[in-house]
């Protein structure tokens, strides 16, 4: 019964104070939302390999030089031949994998039917997989697979998609691949057959790095496991030892013994156990990923936590006069207890029942899509883990409430029940939660301007040549589908073409924002001793390019016929400075010695912000005739007509393509935002946070400056009396908050300066974060914080003092 009863008190004290409640409920249930997405990132980062039962005694096969400070990526299979015919060592197993990639295939739906499908991500693996990495076997037989040449292990998601519930129909299907470019060599035709389903193997895993894996091949003729006797590496080994930690010292100890190495490109290495997924969490840049999404959310949850736990208190010694009447008639620290911790508790579940509402609805679009990333938030898996921390809100829920009957005990009785004054003196907990979540708020409040500035100068920066708008109306149709004969590309262009609002099209190889059609030309022939290659991305490109792209010929002239080339400023350069030569009117020599002109020099091709060897080289435009091979499409769009060609695009690509592929149809823009991949994925996810954390700051800072205002209006009155101003008055309730977002600032802007100079490191283009950019993120705050502050002291400000004595 006291509990009801405690439960009503509860309840009606909510209500009284419903505006404040609502507030900090609100505030909480968003703050815990993001903390539990974050964590949720987290924990499953940290689970990397936990899907497998044997991750204890499972090794990675490592090569490094005896002198050398990283290990070199990959191994080789002739490496795990010779360790699996040595004798006598801590080992039960081992087992190569080929480094993932995507592969096309045409897949036989049903009998006599073959479909094309989408790349999937596909894995070479020998026979020992299983035995090392225990994967379940749903359907079919992986002995069978083991015994046949070209076999394929589907997953369950892939099997289900294609064959429905019954798994079994998809033994003995037939693939046949059908990439360009195949999995392993350059062959394509090649035919499998399904001989077993497994269970999806969880994307965080070590050798996927959170991306789905569709299927496994065993016995692969034109797999990495046939390529014997060359210096490439092209995969990954592993080893099932007899033991645990000490087993792999024990393997490690017996390979040195053993002087076992292995020499490539003319160097020898040593041979390395090392724990399983160490590569990954050392090169990966997973340990990045788990420490940044685990500081955002914990400073999100803090400023959440400090806000609920400020109200709370607030609301609390506001009935100070009810606490000693209970006091006089002998209520005890116990029951008071006993009573603010249900009003506590029942305020936290409402926030947590929330946030399961919010997780429900937004289940289906939590995804996260970051250049390689994907991952899909399991709903249910999130609302689970929210639960748990239940427990951390509800253990500092009871630490106020504790603070708040020690602090009601020290009172005395007839000061109670007049009611509590506090004090300037009295407000230094208030001020520090404030600095706290000023200090927060600076940081989420940089970052999101960073991010902003970054993702526009980089989608400025990036094919310069046009603008924005331009970028919009450029629809990006990928055609490199294998199972399309050239002609039939052809024709569905000169369809694509005639639509209309269509003002342009370009033809390409490749997708321009994802790579280039080659990398290196050479300075002399091959005839010569002195031949030199030169690194430079090289573009196929049809006559139309440059007018297409405006990008300006500087020098010389647009070339005529397919010997001659154009150049851009960079690649001109390095020429000028690297091999003392004139770039304009030289010869370049292909692969095979035909030569290229160079009858042009153009203005930078810039197609990529982030740092790297091939984005600092420069471009070569080659006149290429496009009737053997189109890979790509552009179609330049009137102004307003973009989403009128889209849709009938749309349909003409759905006439085209077999049911199984799904048409792929975006904006050049789109495709620039999503080859800069970390600011544009960053920027609303930060700026939806510091939203977050400057609106419960400047609730926090409302609810002091009300409680400021109320208790010192006696204070005010006599001020106007003597002569005060109202500039003045509100210099007295204003200064403090002033002092602590100026003192905070000084604090967090060294910190994001630094963070901001190795965050320039990742980029050739960055944007310019001078005197200005600080200026301007604090003006921010200080705006907004001021205009919180002066709506609520103005009120008492104007007050009339007679009427105030008054009433005192």
């Amino acid at each position: 019964m006291m509990i009801i009863h405690y439960l009503k008190i509860a309840w009606r004290n909510l209500w009284k104070y419903k505006t404040q409640s609502a507030i900090g409920i609100v505030g909480l249930a968003v703050c815990l939302l993001c903390f539990s997405i974050c964590l949720y990132v987290c924990r499953l980062m940290w689970a990397t390999d936990q899907c497998f039962p044997q991750k204890e005694r499972i090794g990675e096969i490592a090569m490094k030089e005896p002198q050398g400070a990283k290990d070199l990526a990959g191994v080789p299979p002739e490496l795990i031949d010779k360790l699996r015919i040595l004798n006598g060592m801590e080992a039960e197993a081992f087992t190569y994998l080929g480094n993932p990639g995507y592969r096309s295939f045409e897949i036989e739906v049903k009998p006599d039917e073959m479909l094309p499908f989408d790349p999937m991500l596909c894995m070479e693996v020998d026979t020992c997989f299983r035995q090392v990495f225990g994967v379940d076997v749903l359907a079919g037989s992986w002995q069978a697979a083991v015994h046949t040449p070209n076999a394929v292990i589907l997953s369950e998601t892939l099997a289900r998609r294609i064959y429905g519930n019954r798994l079994q129909d998809a033994i003995g299907k037939r693939l046949c691949t059908t990439s360009r470019f195949a999995f392993a060599g350059a062959n394509s035709g090649i035919g499998y057959t399904v001989q077993a389903v497994m269970a999806d193997i969880p994307s965080n895993n070590s050798f996927t790095y959170m991306q789905p894996l569709a299927m496994l091949v065993l016995n692969d003729s034109d797999g990495r496991l046939q390529w014997k006797g060359k210096d490439v590496t092209g995969g990954m080994g592993y080893v099932l030892l007899k033991g645990g930690k000490d087993s792999r010292k024990k393997l490690e100890a017996d390979l040195r013994t053993k002087g076992l190495g292995l020499q490539m490109f003319g160097r020898e290495f040593d041979v390395h156990v090392r724990p399983l997924g160490y590569a990954y969490w050392k090169y990966g840049g997973t340990m990045y990923i788990v420490w940044i999404a685990g500081i955002i959310g914990s400073l999100v949850l803090l400023v959440g936590l400090l806000n609920f736990f400020y109200f709370q208190v607030g609301t609390f010694l506001a009935r100070s006069g009810e606490y000693s009447l209970r006091r006089v008639f002998g209520g005890g620290s116990a029951h008071l207890l006993g009573q603010l911790f249900v009003q506590a508790a029942l305020t936290v579940l409402i926030a947590f029942l929330l946030v399961f509402v919010l997780i429900e609805l937004l289940a289906p679009v939590l995804h996260i899509d970051m250049m390689e990333f994907e991952l899909s938030i399991d709903g249910p898996v999130l609302q689970y883990q929210c639960a748990q921390y239940l427990l951390l809100v509800l253990a500092g829920s009871l630490g106020v409430c504790l603070f708040t009957v020690a602090r009601t005990r020290r009172i005395n009785i007839q000061t109670g029940i007049r009611g509590i004054s506090i004090g300037r003196g009295k407000h230094r907990v208030r001020n520090i939660m404030l600095a706290i979540q000023y200090f927060i708020c600076w940081i989420f409040v940089t970052l999101s301007f960073a991010l902003y500035l970054q993702a526009d100068k980089t989608t400025s920066a990036l094919f310069g040549t046009l603008t924005r708008q331009e970028k919009s109306r450029i629809l990006s149709i990928p055609l490199d589908y294998p199972f399309m004969k050239q002609a039939e590309k052809l024709a569905l262009i000169e369809r694509m073409k005639q639509c209309a609002g269509v003002e342009d099209c370009l033809l390409s190889d490749v997708d321009y924002t994802q790579g280039a059609s080659g990398n290196v030309f050479y300075i002399q022939p091959d005839s010569r001793r002195d031949k030199e290659e030169t690194p430079v991305n090289i573009l196929s490109v049809p006559h139309n390019f440059f007018r297409f792209m405006h990008i300006p010929v500087l020098q010389g002239k647009v070339p005529n016929t397919e010997n001659e080339l154009v150049i851009d400023q960079v690649f001109g350069q390095e020429l000028r400075t690297k091999h003392r030569m004139e770039p304009l009117g030289a010869t370049l020599y292909g692969y095979y010695d035909e030569g290229y002109k160079v009858a042009g020099i153009s203005s930078p091709f810039v197609t990529n912000a982030y740092g790297g060897t091939f984005a600092e080289k420069g471009y070569v435009f080659q006149l290429v005739d496009f009737r053997q091979y189109v890979g790509h499409c552009y179609l330049k769009c009137y102004a307003g007509k973009a989403d009128e060609v889209r849709t009938q695009v749309d349909g003409l690509l759905h006439q085209a393509l077999p049911y199984t592929v799904e048409p792929r149809i975006s904006t050049f823009q789109d495709d620039i935002e999503a080859k800069q991949g970390i600011e544009n994925a960053l920027k609303g996810i930060i700026f939806f946070l510091a939203v977050v954390c400057v609106t419960l700051t400047l609730l926090g800072v409302y609810a002091a400056i009300t409680i400021d205002t109320e208790s010192r209006s006696k204070e005010v009155a006599i001020r106007k009396v003597h002569g005060a101003s109202v500039g003045q008055i509100m210099w007295l309730f204003a200064r403090i908050y002033i002092g602590i977002g100026g003192a905070t600032a000084l604090l967090a802007f060294p910190l994001l300066y630094g963070f901001m100079e190795y965050w320039e490191q990742m980029y050739r283009i960055f944007f310019r974060y001078g005197v200005w950019f600080w200026v301007t993120v604090f003006l921010f705050v200080a705006a907004v914080t001021a205009f919180t502050v002066v709506s609520r002291i103005v009120r008492i400000a104007r007050i009339n003092p007679a009427e105030m004595i008054k009433k005192e």
